[in-house]
């Protein structure tokens, strides 16, 4: 029950404030108009440079059988949700500990990597979890079905998301290595185990030919490393710390206090000198997970926060060590954790509301006023929240894709690990990387003649003062709380006086860096 509360809140609001997630729910309605009888679209899938296919994948097909990109996106993360728990059950039954200790696993889920709307990272998650326990069954009771299984469960991982698989195909590697030396098994046997890992592992070397870490790396901001004391810092925070506001903190703080009970009762607990110290190889997992997140770098290229969404995961490993006592007081700590996880929940489905109702109000109505096959961009001069850490609705635009739209910027299609990319002549005009968060890059005359609408976040007027100087008129068709919706008006676009130079919305030039 705990598990399935977890997931309600995302349907709190018919668009929960996660920054990524309209960009995701884009490329499901894509994928679904790809699909034979969808219609087309003015994309093409990038079947050799992705590593985000299967999530995606699998919501288009949910969004062909309902109809609803936005609807399939929410059931899709909502079961991944679920699963959370369920897969450390697993893993936990795996290595013979209390699986009652699952619980403590519920609350995890609403942490950064969630609220950023990192949907494909976070489901991949307990794929790799599922894929852990079933390792370390094979080396316990070696079949040929789990070898098969953990082959199938490498390969989701992978297609689903490459942060994840390096952290599965490392921890994997070393909790053979761990079992084998510790039950003193053959050599053949642990080879017999990873070979499982060769489809995943030959997926991955073809993805790194086809260039895509390489191109990414090369991107604005190359490559970026946070020093270890940020990391370390950063670990609990991308955890547990959700909201400005302090209740995802009390329950964290709960979190940690039922976590600490358990950790005591584990060590006053009687145990053989022999089980003491065979008991060091669950610790493999958090150890490697450790490894990954401390080596991890926090940028490359386009892809940002590397390192500090493997946080979560050192949580959910850290549960692998502790012994939980029989009798009433052991149910202390897991109601505690219950309890914990429960109020996240309805904590999180509350903000949720509040910032639907904040910022965007009725999206839909806006939504209806853009014609199917159009192009818009989105202009946020108003990025924030003062109830989220992170830009709840700046691809806010990119829900006109789920709508049968052809184009919203700025997308994350201009980048090259994405699932897919503009068609030959389809996509828009450059402006660099993440432009989306510099609302002064747009440019009156080549925007205003690719563009139909322009959707802008704040109380800014792009063409205040300014109609008809440069480029197309755009005049407000609709306003929702913070959006307000621009149409390109009937008309021959202005040029203006000759020579003089388009500098977009922003008077000064110095805005024009400005973040």
């Amino acid at each position: 029950m705990t598990a399935v509360v977890t997931a309600l809140p995302l349907f709190a609001a018919r668009y929960p404030p996660l920054t990524d997630v309209p960009e995701h729910v884009a490329v499901i309605a894509t994928l679904a108009r790809l699909m034979p009888g969808g219609g087309g679209a003015p994309y093409e899938v990038a079947l050799g440079h992705s590593q985000y296919l299967l999530f995606h994948a699998v919501g288009a097909v949910l969004a062909r059988a309902i109809g609803d990109a936005v609807l399939a996106n929410k059931l899709l993360f909502a079961f991944v949700a679920v699963m959370w728990p369920v897969s450390v059950r697993a893993l936990l039954r795996a290595t013979r500990r209390d699986e009652r200790l699952a619980i403590f696993a519920a609350m995890v889920f609403w942490n950064r990597a969630t609220i950023v709307g990192l949907e494909p990272y976070v489901a991949s998650v307990p794929l790799a979890v599922f894929g852990l326990a079933m390792v370390v069954r094979q080396v316990r009771e070696p079949r040929w079905w789990r070898v098969a299984g953990t082959a199938a469960l490498g390969l989701c991982v992978f297609y689903t998301h490459a942060s994840s698989y390096v952290l599965f195909a490392f921890t994997t590697g070393a909790t053979v290595v761990a079992m084998t030396w510790r039950d003193r098994l053959g050599v053949r046997s642990a080879l017999g185990t990873l070979v499982a890992l060769g489809p995943s592992a030959l997926a991955a070397a073809l993805w790194w030919r086809a260039g895509s870490l390489s191109d990414a790396g090369a991107q604005p901001g190359g490559v970026d490393r946070m020093p270890i004391a940020d990391s370390l810092s950063q670990m609990p925070i991308w955890t547990f710390d959700v909201w400005k506001s302090h209740v995802d903190e009390v329950c964290a703080a709960v979190w940690w206090i039922a976590y600490g009970v358990v950790v005591v009762a584990s060590w006053r607990r009687e145990t053989s000198t022999n089980t003491r110290r065979s008991e060091w190889v669950l610790w493999v997992p958090f150890g490697c997970a450790a490894a990954v997140y401390l080596t991890t770098p926090f940028r490359i290229g386009g892809a940002a926060m590397l390192n500090v969404r493997l946080a979560p995961v050192l949580t959910l490993f850290a549960l692998l060590g502790l012994r939980l006592a029989r009798g009433r007081l052991a149910t202390v700590p897991l109601a505690m954790a219950a309890c914990a996880a429960l109020v996240t929940a309805g904590n999180a489905a509350l903000e949720i509301r509040a910032v639907q109702r904040e910022k965007i109000g009725d999206l839909d109505e806006l939504l209806e006023q853009m014609e199917p096959g159009t192009r818009v961009a989105t202009l946020n001069f108003d990025k924030g929240s003062p109830r989220t850490h992170f830009w709840p609705y700046v691809f806010a635009g990119s829900y006109h894709r789920s709508r049968g739209g052809a184009v919203a910027s700025y997308s994350f299609v201009e980048l090259p690990h994405w699932p897919v990319h503009y068609a030959r002549g389809q996509a828009p005009p450059e402006h660099g990387p993440f432009w989306g968060f510099r609302p002064c890059a747009y440019r009156y005359r080549q925007d205003g003649a690719f563009y139909d609408y322009v959707l802008v976040q704040g109380g800014v007027d792009p063409w205040d003062g300014r109609q008809g100087a440069l480029g197309p008129l755009f005049v407000p068709v609709g306003r929702s709380r913070m959006f307000t919706l621009y149409a390109k008006a009937d008309g021959p676009p202005a040029e203006g006086t000759p020579g003089e130079p388009d500098r977009g919305p922003c008077r000064e030039r110095a805005a024009l860096a400005t973040p």
